[in-house]
């Protein structure tokens, strides 16, 4: 979809897609197709493709990284079906769904936003599989969970302050104090999301204050 077509969504459509609203866009991505055979005929025809997005499920953490992975997979044949109803080509759904989509798509940065998501549902996936089990686990999971915390921390906390961290240490550390954070130029976002920001024509202060948030 050209930056006319974004231009054309951002007046139609006022609903403010906010920063970290991921998980709306997930689930409205699914549910815009899920049980409407018309509508999902409609995506195959323009799309030329059966592949449609996966449920998300907000209290099952594991499942939300081939969640984040399928919507990239689809994400080509959804701007297409977009554009098709911009275009009248097909009818708009009038769904909440639909204009939920329509509004992410007015944010220059949701494939970044995306593509964190992934960064950070990986980090946790080992963690989530390893004690999703009956064995003996738990005298692991204190050590595991603190590993855990700290890859997460190294995204933007300084990286002395994590050097030969103890466990208690971790848990005094005050990550709301600016001080202890990296310049917004240092965060960590992932090579993913990094390749992708390069590629997006969006302002400075923009993207700053995606790194920021």
């Amino acid at each position: 979809m050209g930056s006319c077509g974004l231009h054309t969504l951002h007046n139609t459509f006022k609903c403010d897609f906010s920063m970290w609203q991921l998980d709306r866009l997930l689930k409205a991505v699914h549910t815009l197709f899920h049980n409407v055979p018309a509508r999902r005929e409609d995506y195959t025809a323009v799309a030329e493709s059966t592949v449609f997005p996966l449920s998300f499920c907000g209290h099952r953490w594991m499942e939300n990284l081939p969640v984040v992975e399928r919507a990239f997979a689809v994400w080509p044949s959804l701007l297409q079906y977009m554009d098709a109803v911009r275009t009248k080509k097909l009818p708009n759904p009038g769904t909440a769904s639909f204009d939920t989509i329509a509004a992410a798509l007015t944010d220059p940065l949701i494939l970044t936003k995306l593509q964190f998501s992934k960064a950070v549902a990986r980090t946790f996936n080992p963690f989530l599989k390893k004690y999703q089990t009956d064995g003996p686990v738990m005298p692991f999971l204190c050590k595991d969970l603190a590993e855990l915390t700290k890859s997460l921390l190294r995204r933007f906390i300084k990286r002395e302050l994590l050097q030969d961290v103890t466990t208690l240490q971790l848990t005094r550390l005050d990550v709301a104090d600016k001080k202890n954070w990296l310049c917004p130029q240092d965060i960590d976002i992932g090579l993913g999301a990094e390749s992708i920001l390069k590629s997006t024509k969006c302002v400075e202060p923009t993207v700053l204050e995606f790194r920021r948030d």
